[in-house]
C-alpha cells in the first residue's frame, strides 16, 4: 500500500468535507467581495483548489472557515491584479432577503435598507470592501481578519471605522437609511451593522 496515496485520499476527503460545510458560505463571501456571480464561482473553486494544495498547512484544531477566507482573500487579490483595480463588474441587484414577518410595509423598508447597504458596500474602495465583508457579513473577529489579510489589527480596526464612516455618509446622502434606522439595526433587518 502506498502511503502517499493514503495521504492524498485523506486530503481529498478533508477538502470535500470543507466544501460541503463551507462551499455556499464561501461563495456568498466571494460574491459580496466581487459582486459578480461568475467571478464568485471562480474564486470559490480556486479557493478549494488552493486548499487542496495547502491542506498540510491547515491546523485541524482551529476553525476552518477563517483559513478558507484567507485563501479566498488571496485569490481575490490575484483576480484584482489580473483584471485591473477598477475592472470589476458590479451587479445591480443585491441577493434576495427573506423575511419571516408578514407586514408588507416593513418588508419593503427592510429590503430597501438591505439594498442600500449592499450598494454602499459595492461602492467602497477595494481596500475596505473585503474587510467589511469578512467582519460584518461573515462575523469574523478583527484578529481573524488581521491573520487572513496580513494587516495589523490596529489597521484593520482603523480601516473598518473609515469604511463605516464612508458608508454612513453615502447612506445618509441617498436617504437609504435614516439616522434612527442606522442606530437600530435590529429594525432594519440588515445583518451588517453600520
Amino acid at each position: 500500500m502506498d502511503v502517499r496515496e493514503d495521504v492524498e485520499n485523506d486530503a481529498e476527503c478533508v477538502v470535500l468535507r470543507l466544501f460541503t460545510d463551507f462551499g455556499e458560505k464561501l461563495y456568498n463571501t466571494a460574491f459580496l467581495m466581487c459582486r459578480n456571480s461568475a467571478d464568485a464561482e471562480d474564486l470559490t473553486m480556486r479557493t478549494f483548489e488552493n486548499a487542496m494544495r495547502k491542506i498540510s498547512q491547515y491546523d485541524r484544531t482551529r476553525p476552518a472557515f477563517p483559513w478558507l477566507c484567507g485563501i479566498l482573500t488571496n485569490c481575490y487579490r490575484m483576480l484584482l491584479r489580473g483584471k485591473g483595480r477598477n475592472a470589476l463588474d458590479f451587479m445591480a441587484e443585491p441577493p434576495e432577503i427573506t423575511d419571516v414577518r408578514s407586514d408588507p410595509v416593513e418588508m419593503l423598508a427592510r429590503e430597501s435598507d438591505a439594498e442600500a447597504v449592499h450598494e454602499a458596500v459595492a461602492d467602497l474602495p477595494e481596500r475596505y470592501r473585503a474587510l467589511i465583508v469578512l467582519r460584518y457579513f461573515n462575523d469574523l473577529t478583527v484578529p481573524q481578519i488581521a491573520a487572513i489579510t496580513g494587516v495589523a489589527e490596529g489597521s484593520v480596526k482603523r480601516k473598518l471605522h473609515e469604511a463605516k464612516k464612508i458608508m454612513r455618509v453615502k447612506l445618509m446622502k441617498q436617504g437609504g437609511l435614516s439616522e434612527d434606522r442606522m442606530k437600530a439595526p435590529e429594525r432594519t433587518g440588515v445583518r451588517a451593522h453600520i
